[in-house]
């Protein structure tokens, strides 16, 4: 009997994210594994110095 052990791979990409805050579009680190996709923690808003922890991932591109 075998076992198959797959391991998950991140991947960070830059990409647009809401501050809750300020509530602009700004540009961030985005964290992907498997299918969920979240802001990198410890990043700040570059207009109002606010942590994005909790902001929404509005666009990711990524080509094919």
């Amino acid at each position: 009997m075998s076992t198959v052990i797959t391991a998950k791979s991140t991947m960070t990409t830059p990409s647009a994210v809401h501050c809750p805050i300020c509530t602009h579009t700004v540009e961030a680190l985005v964290v992907t594994a498997g299918q969920r996709k979240f802001v990198q923690a410890g990043q700040k808003c570059p207009r109002c110095q606010a942590s994005l922890d909790a902001a929404y991932v509005i666009s990711y591109g990524r080509a094919a």
